[in-house]
């Protein structure tokens, strides 16, 4: 897949995200709190989110504040159930996850498979 900052795909913007947040993770399991500098991917694919959230005006009280209060906030959401409606979110059902919710700071298969459709 190839990266153009200049259109808003969401399909893309979750693969981004996904292909940041599995070292961002791995490096919050090892026991860092807030890893900085941030995935190049995560950082990409936070800005593509918060421009989606800007063109489809939800409400900035609803939007991301932070890389880290995305992480807690909305990938341990279903993907349908994010404030931002995803062109894409058809194909994800109410169990399709970035982050397993229950079981602390693991990627959930989806977010495997989208880190690897970006590769």
């Amino acid at each position: 897949m190839t990266y153009n900052a200049t259109q808003l795909n969401h399909q893309d913007m979750l693969c981004l995200l996904a292909s940041g947040l599995i070292p961002y993770l791995q490096q919050v399991r090892a026991g860092e709190t807030d890893p900085f500098p941030y995935p190049d991917e995560l950082l990409r694919g936070f800005n593509q989110l918060l421009i989606a959230c800007a063109v489809q005006e939800v409400e900035r009280s609803k939007r991301p504040k932070s890389i880290p209060d995305f992480v807690e906030q909305w990938a341990t959401l279903p993907l349908a159930a994010w404030p931002l409606r995803l062109k894409t979110v058809e194909s994800f059902g109410l169990d399709d996850y970035l982050i397993e919710p229950d079981a602390g700071a693991y990627p959930t298969q989806l977010c495997e498979k989208l880190a690897r459709q970006w590769v």
